[in-house]
């Protein structure tokens, strides 16, 4: 064979080489983790395992248990410090150095901070109750706000103890009931936040003449002494943007629709613009921005993931999840709004692609909670420290 056509026929082998390794789809790797997380996992019966994650080699992960008999944790906007619930107490963990100090002792539950992570309030249940029913003496709540310190300021005491109702021993009553789960705060600003009052049908009046509203939307303005602005119940707070103004409401006693709010300062006028999205759940708002993202059941056994714009509130192209997720789903949305952790029941810990659709399960079902001793099961995301 001539030597030109063997050049040229090299000269071809290789160009359609060349052709088909440039013209080859790359191998999807899947989205990739980076950080800490800390979650909450276990049985909650005695309190939860409280569970740092962090990457190990060949992309696996490595965890290890913090501290154990956590009820409910929440970590500060500024993501540097974790408040945390035990049977003894609240604690407050610092996120960069471990340190763990005590703020208050009792049965707590509610926490929530301040935007400027430099204060929290929460909810307090005393230890008198009687046996069978709910008396004039019986148990009350408390909500508090405290510092850093534990310093510590009351700001309204549950008064739905007081009036009238009737349980057995081993069951709550319907107002018990609803005395515990209201009146959860959201702060709106680093001197105030609103919280909902229970108070049954009818106006009750205080020592001093103050008329309190039967079931309202209190504003609490952390000034010397405490004011406290009752409005007309007409909305359910749903979330509120923790590096920003926004909130998120739905109609009074309603799950539908999600409506925007770009301030709650005065919730006599609130006027919220619609969401772009029916019969959709919020799922949270991107770290460190107000970028609210929202799923919502395409059939039985997938979803589709969106955002809103912050600017417009027009819904963004979202991304199609070959899964769906439960009532009970916790997920957190990293800083640049691509990437989402999710935790489902009863031991699902996944990461999603909030573009693609793409999910990666942190442990395989080969190594799942069962080869864990139970030490994942239930996961809920807490805080997501980034790299």
């Amino acid at each position: 064979m001539p030597t030109k056509r063997v050049q040229t026929f090299g000269m071809v082998i290789i160009s359609c080489a060349l052709i088909g390794a440039c013209t080859r789809k790359a191998a999807s790797v899947g989205p990739k983790f980076s950080g800490r997380l800390l979650l909450l996992a276990g049985e909650n019966t005695n309190g939860a395992n409280l569970v740092e994650l962090t990457t190990g080699a060949n992309s696996t992960y490595n965890y290890s248990v913090v501290t154990s008999g956590v009820f409910e944790a929440a970590a500060s906007p500024d993501r540097t410090r974790l408040l945390y619930t035990t049977k003894d107490g609240i604690l407050l963990r610092d996120l960069r150095t471990g340190a763990v100090k005590p703020l208050a002792r009792g049965e707590n539950y509610c926490l929530a901070w301040s935007p400027d992570s430099n204060r929290f309030s929460y909810k307090q249940k005393s230890s008198e109750k009687e046996k069978g029913a709910i008396s004039e003496a019986g148990a009350r709540t408390k909500l508090y706000v405290s510092d850093l310190d534990g310093k510590t300021k009351l700001i309204w005491e549950d008064l739905t103890a007081n009036y009238g109702t009737v349980s057995f021993p081993g069951q709550a009553s319907v107002l018990e009931k609803a005395a515990g789960t209201s009146g959860c705060s959201q702060w709106i600003a680093p001197d105030r936040f609103i919280f909902d009052r229970f108070l049954g049908a009818f106006p009750k009046e205080k020592k001093g003449g103050e008329v309190l509203k039967p079931n309202t939307t209190t504003l609490a303005i952390l000034s010397d002494p405490v004011k406290l602005v009752d409005t007309d119940r007409k909305w359910s707070i749903e979330s509120v943007c923790q590096v920003g103004t926004v909130a998120l409401v739905c109609p009074h006693d309603q799950d539908q629709p999600i409506l925007i709010a770009k301030s709650l300062d005065h919730l006599e006028t609130l006027n919220p613009s619609p969401a772009q999205c029916s019969g959709c759940r919020f799922v949270g708002f991107a770290a460190k921005s107000c970028v609210p993202f929202f799923v919502e059941e395409s059939t039985g056994t997938s979803s589709e993931l969106f955002s809103l714009n912050p600017i417009n509130w027009q819904r963004q192209r979202g991304a199609h999840l070959g899964q769906t997720f439960s009532v009970a789903a916790k997920m957190l949305i990293n800083s640049s709004a691509r990437l989402m952790i999710v935790g489902d029941v009863p031991a699902s810990l996944l990461l999603v692609d909030t573009e693609t659709g793409e999910i990666v399960p942190f442990f395989p079902k080969s190594a799942g909670p069962a080869g864990t001793n139970g030490e994942l099961l239930f996961p809920v995301p807490v805080v997501w420290i980034e790299n």
